[in-house]
């Protein structure tokens, strides 16, 4: 029992550790964002401060609990971990539930278009983006580049044979454009806003569900060390063994001598 206890008290307190860590990197992501940014990004900096700073004390406390064998510390910690494991379930499962009909959020990135218009790393970001992806433009294709349409959004040679590209007309050229002699460019028709919020939303899930996870796990290891804990209790307070005791009844002797 001993050796079972000490395995799993040293496993919760890695466990915790590594929550700790988890914390701080939270914290100090925050400070260098908080330095970097202007105070219009205040509502995910405190979004920050507040998730790394209950993930750190809430480890600080299963660490401590463990280590001194603290019970009352081990469940205030099994009480934090299932707050946590409700409240971040609460958020992903109407997410998950939701994620097919997620529509895209039009409004918002149509105010960003046109994209040749935007800062240059905006069109960076946005580079790197349709490369990845495999799309181009952000709501409406590759008109969303008012005309200037970057080589990013240029098809491959596989992504020809799948019918997912659309010539792109040449500059000047409307009405008979498709009869213009030289060969189009293709582009592809699939713009990115959907995509980025799908992948974006998977990445969410993931996370929430993962936290989820390791907050119920801590749990139950927060209560098999208090009921280790209860057990090793209850031994030690077990009544001593009586030395001596009174009986009516006198004890059996034998004769050792007799006398003549």
């Amino acid at each position: 029992m001993a050796k079972a206890t000490t395995v799993l008290r040293n496993l919760f307190v890695a466990f915790n550790v590594l929550f700790m860590i988890t914390g701080a990197v939270l914290i100090v992501l925050a400070v260098v964002l908080d330095f970097a940014y202007s105070a219009d990004r205040y509502t995910g900096l405190i979004a920050l401060y507040v998730v790394g700073g209950i993930t750190f004390f809430t480890a600080f406390l299963g660490v401590q609990g463990a280590a001194r064998s603290m019970k009352w510390l081990l469940v205030i910690f099994a009480v934090l971990m299932c707050v946590d494991c409700l409240a971040l379930l609460r958020v992903a499962v109407p997410l998950a539930v939701l994620q097919p009909r997620v529509g895209l959020l039009k409004e918002e990135m149509e105010s960003i278009v046109p994209l040749d218009k935007k800062s240059e790393d905006i069109q960076n970001v946005m580079n790197e983006i349709q490369s990845q992806l495999q799309c181009c433009g952000l709501v409406n294709g590759y008109t969303d580049w008012s005309g200037r349409v970057p080589a990013s959004c240029d098809c491959t040679g596989e992504e020809l044979s799948f019918k997912v590209c659309t010539p792109l007309p040449p500059p000047g050229v409307h009405g008979n454009w498709p009869f213009y002699r030289k060969q189009p460019r293709m582009v592809r028709i699939e713009p990115c806003g959907q995509k980025i919020v799908n992948n974006f939303l998977g990445v969410l899930l993931g996370i929430l569900f993962g936290f989820s996870a390791l907050a119920l796990l801590g749990m139950v290891m927060s209560g098999c060390l208090i009921a280790q804990l209860n057990n090793a209790k209850a031994v030690t307070k077990q009544e001593p063994s009586k030395i001596f005791s009174i009986s009516a009844h006198p004890p059996k002797y034998s004769k050792l001598y007799e006398y003549e």
